[in-house]
């Protein structure tokens, strides 16, 4: 009986943690969204949280480490959506079928191109290497297996592009992202026509930067 208590007791002390790692993830991934990422802390997420202090360091080593997950599981959602609308569509997709998927798909969700955009700036911090190089290996990995599904779905994709498509859509959407969607000091009322030349529209650039990568 007693070491049936202690299997119990170690199954809800295991369920227990992952219930807490899983409200960290989420809120640091809100966190990251909104607040400037020098001024993230892993305290001020535990915070936020609701966990004792020092929990969150137990979990993740850094902020940075953090981050890649909450950014890992952002675009891991996106890459997994990209293959449902694929497999799901009726035929081949064309050119500008192809263009509005990826567009539009990323344009919805503000928190990937958000997390796009603060990519370079964790990378130049004191991050560990090994948790650099399973990320970006996870990452080639799903563009090439997106990729050759883009591939078999569009007839505007030449043999071995898709991984590529993918990767520099998001380095422009990264690069759009300040443009598209201004935060703190940098941003501004869109309405106002004296700063209409500031604004880009993400899915309509997002667009004609895909279109100019595919055959017609």
């Amino acid at each position: 009986m007693g070491r049936l208590i202690n299997r119990d007791k170690l199954a809800l002390a295991k369920e227990q943690r992952e219930v807490r790692k899983r409200r960290i993830l989420d809120v640091a991934g809100s966190i990251f969204m909104r607040m400037a990422y020098s001024e993230v802390t892993l305290d001020t997420i535990g915070q936020r949280a609701d966990v004792e202090r020092g929990v969150t360091s137990m979990y993740f080593h850094s902020k940075e480490a953090l981050f890649l997950i909450v950014f890992k599981d952002c675009l891991a959602e996106w890459y997994d959506s990209v293959e449902r609308r694929l497999v799901d569509s009726d035929g081949l997709q064309d050119r500008d079928g192809l263009t509005s998927l990826l567009s539009r798909s990323v344009a919805e969700r503000p928190e990937l191109t958000r997390f796009l955009s603060l990519l370079p700036v964790v990378l130049e911090q004191d991050i560990d290497a090994m948790d650099v190089f399973r990320f970006q290996r996870w990452r080639c990995d799903r563009m090439s297996v997106v990729g050759e599904l883009m591939e078999r779905h569009s007839d505007a994709l030449e043999t071995g592009a898709g991984s590529g498509l993918l990767y520099r859509v998001q380095l422009v959407a990264a690069g759009l992202e300040i443009a598209s969607n201004p935060r703190g000091a940098a941003s501004f009322d869109r309405n106002d026509p004296d700063f209409a030349g500031l604004w880009v529209d993400m899915e309509g650039e997002l667009s004609e930067v895909i279109k100019g990568y595919l055959i017609f």
